[in-house]
């Protein structure tokens, strides 16, 4: 879920890091049709300007935060730093 104050218009990126170092990123437009800005993915998502693949799941195991740069209504941008620690704990405990 993104804020509410996201500009659907504008881009947003989203990069997965470790130890403040990108491991993978990416991005995309939200739906302005949705009430609630949201975004999902599957756990493979391939890229066709590349034909590369990447494994979502394995992604948030590898990283330790999760950083959305967007534009807000108002034209300014925005930093949201989602923390991943923790993630592989609580992902386990679902399965126990």
């Amino acid at each position: 879920m993104f804020a509410l104050d996201i500009d659907p218009a504008q881009e947003v990126s989203m990069t997965f890091q470790k130890r403040g170092r990108g491991v993978a990123g990416m991005s995309f437009l939200i739906n302005p049709a949705i009430e609630i800005p949201a975004i999902a993915f599957p756990n493979i998502v391939t890229f066709s300007e590349s034909s590369t693949t990447l494994n979502m799941l394995q992604t948030h195991i590898d990283s330790d935060t999760i950083i959305f740069d967007y534009t807000t209504k108002e034209g300014k941008q925005n930093v949201f730093k989602f923390p991943l620690t923790g993630f592989n704990e609580k992902y386990l405990e679902q399965f126990i």
